[in-house]
């Protein structure tokens, strides 16, 4: 690898982990500054993780609050569509180095605290610049391409008459269009997406959803997010009976759905997690079994009993890694041919794809399928192997995320 890229600044919201973009960004902060390039982070709200500045990583951190906790809500809204400081502030980071041109700005998100203010920093001219498309606030004003209303994946174009006239939000409609409004900031005088020169992608799906948003000139590559990267023993599914749900019990996860299918297939439903749906599926089904929040040693006790992993996350999620993480476990996985889990998962081959949640669309079928423990064992050992003949490790990340470094 050549010394083009000396130097990386990293941008983010926050600076500390708080979901899987944050977990990305900050592990790859230190497996940067480990590979010996100099690391800058830079960040909008507090706490910052501890590890940055002891592996020797330049922190900088707004110290500001999210759109979503300021107190003052004309505050918010204000520095949600356009935070001249946190531009400012980014700008100077950037800008502070002898030599520009050995300088990669690498943002992993900018919706809660920076704004797209920061939209002209990143792409000007002598800026060599990468996105992560973690979301899909590039083009949809909520971020996920779903209609929280009715609960479905939306289909209209990002900003199309469709668009402008459904109350998709998940609170009122006067969000919805505050939203629509900072998208338009975003798109006129931020510049995003049109002035994006590199994207990261981690999924095919997202690339087939986002790319016609972008100039054609804008190179996307995808980088897949790294996950697990120490190998254990495979579970032994055959001698489980426990279908296992992880994740939050909302509606765009599919939770309720499939309380709903495990008690009408008589099959033993657990849930590794906790949300507003608990009720409803503890009155749906008596039997399912919720055992709250589970820090994640306790998740991988748990997933050891598991027959099968079911996934069946309404919207087209990203990279979800729960699948991922099953599988290298040796665990088969049942999830919606709709979303991005489905590369991950070899329909009837370390898993199944179903077409729907409801009785149409084979998911009490796929349950079915797999109560049968040779079948569930022998896609169950597929998909282990599969995982562990090329695995999502960081080692594996870095090597990528270097090489698109390279190429901007």
């Amino acid at each position: 690898m050549s010394d083009r890229t000396k130097r990386v600044v990293l941008v983010m919201d926050y600076g500390d982990i708080r979901g899987g973009l944050e977990k990305v960004c900050i592990e790859s902060a230190l497996a940067l500054r480990e590979a010996g390039k100099e690391v800058v982070f830079f960040c909008g709200v507090a706490p910052v993780d501890l590890r940055l500045e002891q592996a020797g990583i330049s922190v900088t951190c707004l110290g500001v609050q999210d759109i979503g906790s300021d107190s003052s809500k004309l505050r918010a809204a204000a520095t949600g569509l356009w935070n001249k400081a946190a531009a400012r502030e980014l700008d100077r980071v950037i800008r502070d180095t002898d030599d520009l041109s050995t300088t990669v700005v690498h943002v992993h998100g900018w919706t809660k605290s920076l704004s797209s203010a920061i939209g002209p920093v990143v792409t000007a001219p002598d800026v060599r610049h990468v996105f992560t498309i973690h979301e899909y606030f590039f083009a949809c004003p909520n971020g996920g391409f779903y209609d929280y209303q009715s609960n479905e994946i939306c289909r209209s174009p990002a900003l199309g008459s469709g668009c402008l006239t459904t109350n998709c939000d998940v609170r009122h409609p006067a969000h919805k269009a505050y939203r629509v409004l900072r998208q338009a900031v975003q798109k006129g005088r931020g510049g995003l997406p049109a002035r994006v020169k590199n994207i990261i992608y981690i999924s095919e799906l997202q690339k087939e959803v986002m790319q016609p948003y972008f100039p054609a000139s804008t190179a996307f590559r995808q980088v897949a997010n790294p996950a697990v990267s120490q190998k254990r023993a495979p579970v032994q599914v055959a001698e489980n009976k426990d279908f296992y749900f992880v994740g939050r019990l909302v509606e765009t996860k599919g939770a309720l759905e499939f309380a709903l299918a495990a008690r009408d297939a008589g099959i033993p439903a657990v849930f590794v997690g906790d949300g507003p749906l608990r009720g409803a599926i503890e009155a749906a089904n008596p039997s399912a079994t919720i055992l709250g929040w589970q820090n994640p040693n306790e998740v991988m006790e748990h997933l050891h009993r598991a027959r099968a992993l079911v996934f069946p996350s309404k919207w087209y999620e990203c990279q979800p890694l729960v699948p991922i993480e099953a599988q290298a476990l040796g665990i088969p996985v049942i999830c919606g041919d709709w979303c991005a889990s489905r590369e991950s998962v070899a329909h009837e081959e370390t898993g199944l794809h179903i077409r729907s949640l409801d009785e149409k669309g084979g998911f009490q079928d796929a349950l079915a399928r797999l109560s049968s423990a040779e079948y569930a064992a022998r896609l169950g050992q597929t998909a282990y192997d599969r995982y562990w003949s090329d695995p999502l490790t960081m080692e594996r990340h870095l090597d990528r995320l270097l090489s698109v470094y390279e190429q901007t």
